[in-house]
This record gives C-alpha cells, structure tokens and sequence, in this order.
C-alpha cells in the first residue's frame, strides 16, 4: 500500500473521530442544552451521573486520540502557504485543543464535583447546573466549529489537486 492510500484511511479515520467529538456538541446544542437548563436541578445533576458513567470511558480515548492524529496530520502535510489549506486545518486543530484543554481544566473536575452533590444541596447543584451548561455551549461550539474547518480544508485540498 502506498504511502498516499495510507495518508487517506489516516484522514478519514481522523475525520471520524473528529466528528464523534463535534456530534457530542452538536447534540447538546441542538437540544439537549436547552433540555438540561429547564431542568431541576436535582433531576441535572442524576442525569449528569448517569451520562458519565456511560460517556467518560470513550471519551477520555476519543479526545486524546483524535488530538494525536489532528497533531500528526499538521505534521506530515504539505504546508501550503494559503489560508484556505494549511490555515483551516491548524485552526481545526487549535479548536480541538481549546475544547479538550477546557474539558481537562473545567469540565473533568466539575464532573467530579457533580458526582460529589448530594441532589438536596439546593443553591451549590443550580451554581454547578449553570457552569456546567456554560461551558458545554462554550465546548460544543468549539468542536462544531473545529469540524466544519476540517472539512473546508479537506475540500479546499481536494480542489487544489483537481485543478
């Protein structure tokens, strides 16, 4: 197999990956955000238990995995000098690494927190119900916005070497 047949099933393994992350955000953006503010705080704060157990284990794979290989892809690629080739994907990259540096630094810990809440503990689960929300708008629109680069650029590329 050549080297370019293997660059291929690397871009669109990462592109995968990549949209695994953003649909999470998109998800929430969608609706579940709004589900989740109309919510009781005490009815938040299960739910988020409950999500966690499922979620945590894919995603602490996803995230650093989907890092890599956007890390890897900057560095193997033809480095056109343009905006539209080169730009869009380190800006791709860039928003994947603000998302996943907020997750380490906000989210995780304020995951753990939640899991800590006794559901009667009133005014601290409606700070954390508000923070947390916040922050997983701020995310969501990072990774959505990360991805929709990532597919400029691969169609800018794509139309580049077609021309």
């Amino acid at each position: 197999m050549k080297f370019l047949d293997i660059f291929f099933l690397f871009r669109l393994f990462s592109v995968l990956v990549y949209f695994m992350l953003a649909s999470q955000g998109g998800f929430y953006l969608l609706s579940f955000h709004k589900v989740l503010q109309n919510l009781p705080s005490k009815n938040f704060i299960e739910i988020r238990k409950s999500i966690d157990h499922v979620i945590e284990a894919p995603l602490k794979i996803l995230y650093p995995g989907g890092f890599l290989m956007m890390l890897i892809w900057l560095l193997i690629i033809d480095r056109a000098p343009d905006v539209w080739g080169y730009g869009l994907l380190v800006l791709s990259f860039v928003l994947l690494a603000t998302d996943l540096i907020l997750a380490v630094k906000v989210s995780i810990p304020l995951n753990r927190t939640i899991h800590n809440v006794v559901t009667e503990s009133g005014g601290q689960a409606i700070r954390i119900q508000k923070k947390w929300l916040k922050f997983i708008f701020i995310r969501g629109c990072l990774s959505i916005s990360g991805f929709i680069f990532l597919i400029l650029h691969m169609m800018i590329r794509m139309e580049m070497h077609h021309a």
